[in-house]
């Protein structure tokens, strides 16, 4: 189960960079808050040996946080929180909403999305 949802995260992150480079921020943004909600759902199951089936980045980066207590994790949430809270936003807006990213958003939130994963070990 734990490499599956790790397997998904590293595919949406690939996918992420290729739609960004198509011009594609919607569908960019939508994939990099997938890539980061699986790979906090896997180091939670890692850690724990289950996840909750919540999508809010912020309640999963929180729980991880929590459970790892790494000081990094923590400066970047405090650090990026209104990034964290679009890429969480992106989870209904870039499929429900009239809403358009754009290049230099995505941008930023792909940068934050690879450090996290980093420091995950997931990528």
């Amino acid at each position: 189960m734990a490499e599956y949802l790790k397997e998904n995260a590293i595919d949406f992150f690939e996918e992420a960079k290729e739609n960004l480079s198509k011009g594609k921020y919607n569908l960019a943004m939508f994939d990099l808050e997938q890539a980061l909600q699986l790979s906090l759902k896997y180091t939670l199951y890692q850690l724990t040996g289950s996840f909750e089936k919540a999508y809010e980045i912020k309640r999963l980066l929180k729980q991880v946080i929590d459970l790892t207590k790494d000081k990094q994790l923590e400066n970047i949430m405090r650090q990026e929180i209104v990034t964290i809270d679009i890429l969480e936003q992106a989870y209904i807006a870039a499929r429900y909403l009239p809403y358009k990213y754009d290049k230099s958003t995505v941008e930023k939130a792909l940068n934050l999305v690879s450090v996290i994963l980093n420091v995950l070990g997931i990528i």
